[in-house]
């Protein structure tokens, strides 16, 4: 048998274009799949409010590339005359808003003829009969450049956990991903998800590449990738605090275990961080103009207003009141999985939006849950989470650098998000789905090949073990 393999295994590789090994071009192949996949149903998701306002908020792009009226977008401590705008400005990111203004312009659409932005306050039908509903072809245009950047967050996810662990895991993982409803719901959609989801993967993998030899424009590239994803959305920056803090585990050790030799090595790491630190702030301030004039008070402004917002939140939609709550909801939309098609119940007697729903479940693009769902599926996938969680802390093959950057990751990102999210919105959780996918996967695949050792052990050792 092994040699009838080997001259197959040359011919296949004879077949393959520019002789590219056969596991990279079915590594091409699987994400192309995934990727189109994604793409596919971003036309059919259901729509959500927040829609509009993230294309409303693409105007700032005419303010500043079609008009160069930096005034509009300059942030004024008194609301300015646009209160409104300058509030959605700071509160939230700008690559998305920025890519939808883009689209609007691309289409010779001036932000007066556009749609305005979403009211909670007032009835579906209210906003639709006052403009809010955007046009169905820049929606969908909008929602494709969305489901693009999930796309390329996937394959970025696919990489790290190729380059950081294995190629089992990468596939698993990069499945449950990208097939997670709740993650082709919201990334899908033209909002801020996708860019969100684009940013802490490019973080993740720029880290991963540094810690695998740490070269001072790959600390700049920390930098970039960092800036990027605290522009794409403000909570980035739990993963960016947890991935400098992993990036200083190896220098301080070596620090420590040569009693002060190796202060030269330290030296240049810390160098390094604050080359990434400062890149970071600045590619940040780069893409967000409002912030430019006085960047001190426009962050303790966006942490004032952030915080009203989640309070007014709360008081309309409701939210957690304990800690057992806090638990329930993160294992209701992590591990279990549930679906949420929009935060706001009254939307479940529309019509449109039932029909929307409808049609999305019925086209077979709506994605799957293949752990979860059912309460033994949940359980199941818990225990294979904490065992890849165990076998990744003690995981031998894996470079420990990479070891203490998933799993500070993963961990920290957990903890902070499971206490700190106020609502039952399965959105706010979605920073949390790699980490955990990661884990059930390399729990699954360590099994796996647990399971494999043991069938392929010679007879008189399952004898003994038995």
């Amino acid at each position: 048998m092994m040699a009838e393999a080997a001259p197959a295994k040359r011919i296949i590789q004879q077949l393959l274009p520019g002789g590219l090994p056969a596991p990279a071009m079915l590594d091409g192949l699987w994400l192309a799949l995934l990727a189109l996949y994604i793409l596919a149903g971003a036309p059919l998701v259901p729509f959500h409010g927040d829609e509009s306002t993230l294309m409303f908020m693409g105007r700032d792009y005419h303010y500043l590339f079609g008009t160069g009226d930096f005034d509009n977008v300059r942030y004024d401590p008194s609301g300015g005359s646009r209160p409104d705008e300058q509030h959605l400005r700071i509160l939230n990111g700008t690559i998305s808003k920025m890519i939808y203004g883009w689209l609007q312009a691309a289409n010779g659409i001036e932000p007066g003829t556009a749609n305005r932005a979403w009211s909670w306050e007032q009835h579906y039908d209210e906003n639709v009969a006052q403009g809010a509903l955007p046009a169905a072809d820049l929606l969908q245009q909008a929602r494709l450049s969305s489901a693009l950047q999930l796309a390329l967050a996937v394959t970025l996810f696919f990489a790290l956990l190729r380059r950081c662990i294995n190629r089992p895991t990468a596939y698993l993982a990069s499945a449950l991903f990208a097939l997670h409803p709740n993650v082709l719901i919201n990334g899908r959609r033209a909002m801020m998800e996708g860019s969100h989801l684009l940013g802490l993967m490019l973080l993740l993998c720029a880290a991963a590449w540094l810690l695998s030899e740490r070269k001072g424009w790959r600390y700049a590239l920390l930098g970039i990738c960092a800036g990027f994803a605290l522009a794409a959305k403000h909570p980035n920056a739990i993963a960016c605090t947890l991935v400098f803090l992993a990036s200083t585990v190896a220098p301080v050790q070596c620090l420590l275990r040569s009693r002060g030799r190796e202060w030269r090595r330290a030296a240049q790491a810390a160098l390094g961080l604050a080359l990434a630190g400062t890149l970071t702030v600045l590619v940040f301030l780069g893409l967000n103009p409002a912030w430019w004039q006085s960047p001190p008070a426009v962050a303790a402004d966006v942490i004032a207003q952030r915080q009203s917002l989640l309070q007014e939140q709360i008081d309309i939609f409701g939210g957690y009141t304990n800690s057992s709550e806090q638990l329930s909801g993160f294992l209701q939309f992590t591990i279990k999985g549930e679906h949420q098609y929009f935060e706001d119940t009254s939307w479940a007697s529309q019509q449109q939006i039932s029909l929307q729903i409808a049609a999305y479940e019925g086209s077979g693009l709506a994605g799957a849950l293949i752990l979860g769902e059912s309460a033994r599926l949940s359980l199941l996938s818990l225990l294979l989470a904490g065992y890849g969680a165990l076998r990744l802390a003690r995981g031998q093959p894996i470079c420990w650098q990479h070891r203490w950057l998933l799993l500070l990751w993963c961990g920290g990102s957990i903890w902070a998000l499971c206490w700190l999210t106020p609502l039952p919105w399965a959105r706010y959780y979605l920073p949390l789905l790699p980490g955990i996918h990661l884990l059930t996967a390399y729990g699954l695949t360590e099994i796996y090949q647990a399971l494999r050792g043991l069938v392929s052990a010679p007879a008189y050792d399952i004898a003994r073990l038995a």
